[in-house]
């Protein structure tokens, strides 16, 4: 197939491209600048310049592919408009493929663990009710929008905390353990993580496109929740950097934004769905037999 993938070339959308190539897709993906479009080409990816904000600018150059990976996100105060803005023109590619006498077109739009709140011992699986923080809250109005086209199928993964062994949700940790400073720990050191590698995630992702089911949600999650301070601390050590020092919410909202809150989210969440539906099974190892 081929696919159009928003967000190529970040942290988790890099790998889903990779992944893609690696089961015989092809990819294009949407480029703002030129010099992101020299990555998405050494990659073998066919680039599209254009802003996911402007649709109407890009939507005509991709109307051949087969269906589309949603993973790009602003992060700043226009994140749910800037979503909004490129469902448009995912639907708009959906309207075509069905006009066109064309099979059915897929999306696998992007959710997250945060989407269900601070759970706790009361595990988020699929189907378990959602509990958005606000800056998040749209995702799940855009996913019943999603659910309701009649012209495309779609399907929602949700991640858990994406982590390799130098970066994503580690990233902070290992620079500042490296600088020979405490990595700092938002809120509570017992706080859990649940967890998922960004490789297996992205084999999910390959799997969903394939094999998503229209009006489902699969969870790309590896373990159900691990201390962060257990992780922190085995970064520490790593690095022979000194023990991590809790910040509180506060200053790490004051420093990133109001959407950092969620990081000191206390969460458990599991697959058994997503596992039995799709035959996906993680293969990394446990995030802290890695940082040994």
């Amino acid at each position: 197939m081929k696919i159009f993938v928003s967000g190529g070339t970040g942290y988790i959308g890099s790998a889903v491209v990779r992944a893609l190539h690696s089961s015989g897709h092809t990819t294009v993906c949407l480029a703002r600048s030129a010099n992101s479009a020299e990555q998405l080409k050494k990659t073998g990816s066919q680039p599209i310049l254009g802003d996911m904000r402007e649709p109407d600018f890009w939507v005509d150059e991709v109307k051949s592919v087969d269906g589309a990976i949603h993973l790009a996100a602003t992060f700043g105060d226009d994140m749910a408009s800037a979503d909004a803005a490129i469902l448009d023109g995912l639907e708009k590619l959906a309207v075509h493929r069905t006009s066109s006498n064309r099979t059915t077109f897929s999306i696998v739009y992007t959710g997250g663990v945060w989407l269900y709140g601070p759970v706790g011992d009361e595990t988020a699986v699929e189907g378990s009710p959602f509990n958005p923080p606000a800056e998040f809250a749209f995702m799940v109005e855009h996913r019943r929008r999603l659910f309701a086209a009649s012209q495309l199928s779609a399907c929602m993964v949700h991640p858990a905390m994406v982590w390799d062994e130098s970066g994503g949700v580690l990233e902070e940790f290992i620079a500042e353990a490296k600088m020979g400073n405490a990595p700092p720990i938002t809120g509570n050191a017992e706080t859990r993580w649940p967890l998922v590698h960004k490789d297996d995630l992205a084999n999910l992702y390959v799997r969903a496109i394939e094999e998503g089911e229209h009006g489902l949600d699969y969870h790309g999650v590896a373990e159900a929740g691990v201390p962060v301070g257990a992780i922190a601390s085995a970064i520490s050590r790593k690095f022979d950097s000194p023990s991590p020092v809790v910040k509180t919410v506060e200053e790490i909202v004051d420093d990133i934004g109001s959407w950092a809150a969620c990081r000191a989210f206390d969460q458990t969440m599991d697959a058994p769905n997503t596992r039995d539906a799709l035959g996906w099974n993680p293969k990394k190892p446990d995030i802290l037999k890695a940082l040994l």
